[in-house]
């Protein structure tokens, strides 16, 4: 089976709209977990919008997320922390897959930014598609 999951963007849209609705503060510092997220995963809020009137990426009417999916999410571990450098975090491409997405406040909309044609993970597709599907129907298992 070597097919894409047609609804992983939709499945990620709504972990990161759970997410906003959870989170302790309406205008986050970058960084921010204080929300919802499935277990085996970290959501992160990475910035606000950009904003065309000041040429800033400070519309804080659209939030910017990193959704970081790790290669053992669904062996029941805790996702290991990142190390931290002066610039942000340090991403594991052998271990994991950073998906941006992207909250609108006024719409409540999440729009996820597909992965495919990126660089960042050494994973292939079909086993992020897989740790995808698979935490999503763990998190909504009856």
């Amino acid at each position: 089976m070597n097919e894409k999951i047609s609804n992983y963007e939709s499945i990620i849209e709504h972990w990161i709209s759970d997410f906003v609705e959870t989170m302790k503060y309406e205008n986050p510092d970058v960084g921010d977990r204080t929300g919802d997220q499935p277990f085996g995963v970290k959501i992160m809020f990475d910035g606000y919008g950009f904003n065309e009137k000041t040429n800033q990426n400070d519309d804080t009417d659209v939030l910017s997320f990193a959704v970081f999916i790790h290669i053992d999410c669904m062996e029941g571990k805790r996702f290991p922390e990142h190390e931290t450098t002066p610039w942000g975090i340090a991403h594991r491409p052998d271990q994991e897959i950073c998906i941006f997405a992207y909250y609108d406040k006024r719409t409540r909309l999440a729009e996820v930014v597909p992965f495919e044609d990126g660089n960042n993970t050494k994973l292939s597709n079909q086993l992020i598609y897989e740790l995808i599907s698979g935490v999503n129907n763990r998190k909504y298992k009856k």
